[in-house]
């Protein structure tokens, strides 16, 4: 996989989205409740579940390997459970577009003049992991991207709830660390279960509010492998809640397609 390529997955499926929530000040205190069951923190974390028509973002992304770091920034714009729109440049020129639906995804790179698009599912391949819409979003708004039922386990730690390990099913176990103030993910950890050692972590920063609903203001996202370190960091500058956003997107003519 060449490296603009590499990329631009990257970036898709880290730097997709944020969103926010409902206020939940009247639902918890500053430190976490030891009376609070796992049912009762699950409930919480769902009720302060994004809720938005339209949504549109800035950040800036640095990802940074053993061996090399970049900086982008990233235009977001995003129809909430529906689509994703993104452009990343840099200086003010367009590195690369993606438009994501519940059944495609699809992006272009200009410095190779080359584009692909195929089924939402070859995000799963490319991330190694089963992924929805809906879960993307979740990833980058501090909402879990698992359902946990009444058998999640529960302990708190360092002034979270702690909700897992939670068994993927699919060869990953997933620990959520809960905000006590507003029901947020403090952090999320998944480790493989396979015979190749791999942990992801991802540590959300502080919450910002805006229109009564929480954004987290930074996201960091670092893959261990035994041969490779991966970092991902993005700080969002702007959200704007709206009710009609324009998600123009075409393929330039002459672009060559990209296999996947």
């Amino acid at each position: 996989m060449n490296k603009i390529k590499r990329y631009t997955l990257l970036i898709i499926g880290t730097g997709l989205l944020l969103q926010g929530c409902r206020s939940a000040a009247d639902l918890s205190s500053a430190l976490p409740n030891p009376k609070w069951t796992a049912a009762q923190v699950v409930r919480a974390h769902k009720q302060t579940e994004p809720e938005f028509k339209y949504l549109a973002a800035r950040a800036q992304v640095v990802y940074k390997t053993d061996d090399q770091e970049q900086k982008i920034n990233v235009s977001l714009r995003m129809k909430g459970g529906d689509t994703i729109w993104m452009k990343a440049t840099i200086l003010g020129i367009t590195l690369a577009k993606a438009l994501i639906t519940k059944d495609q995804v699809s992006y272009y790179e200009m410095l190779n003049k080359t584009y692909y698009q195929g089924p939402i599912e070859e995000i799963s391949r490319w991330l190694g992991f089963a992924v929805t819409m809906d879960q993307l979003q979740h990833l980058l708004l501090g909402q879990s991207v698992l359902d946990m039922g009444r058998g999640t386990p529960r302990q708190i730690q360092g002034g979270s709830y702690v909700l897992g390990p939670i068994d993927t099913g699919i060869g990953w176990n997933l620990t959520n660390f809960m905000r006590p103030d507003n029901f947020r993910l403090k952090s999320a950890e998944l480790a493989s279960t396979g015979i190749v050692p791999t942990t992801a972590s991802l540590h959300y920063g502080d919450y910002r509010q805006e229109a009564q609903q929480y954004f987290p203001e930074r996201l960091n996202l670092l893959v261990y492998t035994p041969k490779a370190r991966t970092e991902i960091k993005l700080s969002f500058k702007q959200f704007d809640l709206l009710d009609r956003m324009n998600f123009r997107y075409e393929i330039p003519q002459g672009f060559k397609k990209m296999s996947p």
